[in-house]
């Protein structure tokens, strides 16, 4: 915006409509506060009139659907985004060996698998939840490196390609921690607990530095993991992905403590 207030540029339809929408469909079920309820769904409203090119920002987006659609399933526009999304992202293909619908790793790839999930469960398609479930299943063993997670990192991987890890981005292993809460909310089974953990654990120092991920003194986390340890500079983004990852951890913990214990009957 210039200094007399007129738009310098075109409007955009990238990760950060994508990431509003998700936000905004967030606010609009989530938020305490009438008037923040109300406007957002009414910004919401207005961005379901678009579709962008780019498959991360509709997955961004179908997440911010998905959040509508479970306070009323009802909503049209919603599921029609949602719908939009999870067809934007595709599914698993038939090679065994590389599951992903795309021949590349890149960033959020956590993300597209959950907004298939989420696409799956709330829109009744069986099989689309199946292969939402199959994507992050196949993720999470690819992103395994001797029990411990190890997210794809700035530069991706690729398909026949030998795997290199640094540099990791915080915002990786949230996105593996939102989906994997995804997968268990939804099926309800605990073998999605692990990866979650995994998630979790990530920050606290068990990847492939065996490093801590946060600052303890100022609570911010640190941007990167090189393989000389973490990248020192304490971002906005990485410390939401830090905050978000440590709901989940209370979250499990909660799960944990009120599930019932085994015994005799």
């Amino acid at each position: 915006m210039s200094f007399d207030r007129r738009w310098a540029d075109e409007p955009g339809l990238g990760d950060w409509w994508g990431r509003a929408m998700w936000g905004l469909g967030t606010a609009a079920t989530r938020s305490t506060v009438p008037w923040i309820r109300r406007e957002a769904a009414g910004a919401f409203r207005s961005g379901t009139r678009q579709r962008s090119p780019w498959p991360r920002a509709m997955a961004y987006a179908g997440l911010g659907a998905a959040e509508v659609l479970r306070s009323d399933p009802h909503d049209t526009d919603a599921s029609a985004l949602l719908a939009d999304a999870a067809a934007a992202v595709g599914v698993p293909g038939p090679d065994p060996g590389w599951v992903w619908p795309t021949a590349e790793l890149t960033y959020a790839n956590p993300t597209m698998a959950e907004v298939v999930i989420a696409a799956g469960d709330l829109l009744g398609d069986e099989p689309l939840l199946r292969s939402g479930l199959r994507m992050l299943a196949w993720l999470c063993r690819e992103q395994d490196n001797a029990g411990h997670l190890s997210t794809v990192p700035v530069g991706g991987w690729r398909s026949g390609v030998p795997k290199h890890r640094f540099d990791q981005q915080p915002i990786e292993a949230a996105a593996t921690a939102d989906a994997c809460a995804a997968a268990l909310a939804v099926t309800g089974d605990d073998r999605w607990e692990e990866p979650l953990f995994r998630a979790i654990a990530w920050f606290l120092g068990d990847n492939d530095v065996q490093t801590v991920m946060y600052d303890p003194l100022t609570g911010g986390c640190y941007d990167g993991l090189t393989a000389d340890g973490p990248n020192l500079n304490q971002g906005a983004e990485s410390t939401l992905a830090l905050v978000s990852t440590l709901q989940h951890a209370r979250t499990l913990a909660t799960r944990s403590a009120t599930r019932p214990s085994g015994g005799l009957a």
